[in-house]
């Protein structure tokens, strides 16, 4: 008798999934990050745009906005750390984006230091929350809070 698998069995194919998906975020594709989140009222997003969204409607839309910036490139990936629990899952990681702007301007290079929250929904994960934003170097608190 063979037994299912488990959710931590499946979470590195739902990673593989989230890394493929940015890749066509990239290229202007929101198709495969659409797929993997969740359609849920708890969907979430904070973007390294600033602002964010709540609840499928709002992410999904967000995402078709921010498909129709770019018009080519990649995305690297370095792990921070990941917990892999039942049903949720939590990921950082510090991401490269190098891409052409459907905009016309010179390509662009940016890294964020992101966390991916999933939830295990309905046998699957799900992405259920993505929060980005510049990485920025490292400063003391008061020099940044005199500075303005």
């Amino acid at each position: 008798m063979t037994s299912l698998p488990t959710p931590a069995d499946a979470f590195p194919a739902a990673l593989e999934a989230l890394r493929k998906a940015l890749g066509d975020v990239a290229n202007g594709d929101v198709r495969a990050i659409k797929a993997l989140y969740s359609h849920s009222d708890e969907a979430t997003s904070f973007y390294g745009w600033g602002g964010y969204e709540k609840g499928w409607d709002a992410v999904s839309k967000r995402w078709d906005w921010a498909g129709q910036q770019f018009k080519g490139g990649t995305v690297a990936h370095e792990n921070v750390t990941m917990v892999v629990g039942d049903p949720l899952a939590l990921v950082t990681n510090i991401e490269t984006f190098e891409v052409a702007m459907a905009s016309g301007a010179p390509p662009s290079r940016w890294t964020n230091r992101v966390t991916h929250v999933f939830r295990f929904e309905q046998g699957g994960w799900r992405l259920l929350h993505r929060h980005a934003n510049r990485l920025e170097g490292r400063y003391e608190p008061a020099s940044r809070l005199e500075a303005g």
